[in-house]
């Protein structure tokens, strides 16, 4: 990252948008201090992330990273895992399933909560796809308590119809929580109230998407190439 400045808000949602290497994942990763920066200083509130302990810290977020996996274990216990910090409760987690449009999860699910994932420890247990694995750690993502919601490229195994579903529950779930997210799909980015565009590790332009689209420069560009091949492929 190369003079990167910008403040986030409270109850703002953020999308990081670029090209691959661009520094989008990078920069949720310094935010969460897994690891400095080797200048510069990130705060929060005010105050510089260092001073906090890193428990502290990311006590206050709920993040999904694009390769998150879950756990051979019940779907119970694949949510109890998230937080020390944070109480279970059955009915939670069942909100959390239905935010992430786990609906076909639910289904295969014969002992509710109390099946398993796989058949490594139970040969009753059930079998996911790769879209419903992200879905389920999408749930894990939503059912933990947090401040700020941190999405990496959130939707990048689900087909068309469950990204739709999803980005739906997003706009629900995020109401006057700060919300950051990537992707590489820009029709999903009309969720966020402010788009920050990445390129080479610098910040090349900063607004909301009509602003951006007037400003006629690299997220237009990008968006209209994302139309046009949308368009052709689905002739």
């Amino acid at each position: 990252m190369d003079g990167v400045s910008f403040i986030l808000k409270k109850e703002q949602k953020v999308a990081f948008v670029g090209l691959n290497g661009s520094g989008k994942t990078t920069l949720i990763k310094l935010l969460l201090r897994m690891y400095d920066p080797e200048s510069g200083v990130i705060r929060v509130n005010s105050i510089d992330s260092k001073e906090y302990t890193l428990s502290d810290l990311r006590l206050n977020f709920s993040v999904f990273f694009q390769e998150m996996r879950n756990y051979s274990f019940t779907l119970r216990e694949n949510f109890s895992f998230v937080s020390e910090e944070q109480e279970y409760d059955d009915a939670a987690a069942e909100m959390a399933l239905r935010n992430a449009y786990c609906d076909d999860i639910i289904s295969m699910a014969r002992k509710g909560l109390d099946t398993a994932l796989t058949r490594f420890f139970d040969q009753e247990g059930i079998e996911l796809s790769g879209g419903q694995h992200q879905k389920l750690a999408l749930a894990r993502t939503f059912f933990r308590e947090h401040t700020a919601l941190i999405l990496d490229e959130p939707s990048s195994n689900l087909d068309p119809i469950a990204e739709q579903k999803v980005f739906e529950s997003l706009e629900s779930i995020t109401s006057n929580k700060m919300t950051i997210f990537t992707s590489h799909r820009l029709s999903n980015v009309s969720l966020a109230d402010r788009i920050i565009v990445l390129e080479n590790g610098r910040v090349i332009e900063d607004g909301t998407q009509d602003e951006l689209m007037k400003n006629n420069h690299r997220y237009a560009e990008m968006f209209k190439y994302q139309q046009e091949r949308y368009m052709v492929e689905s002739c």
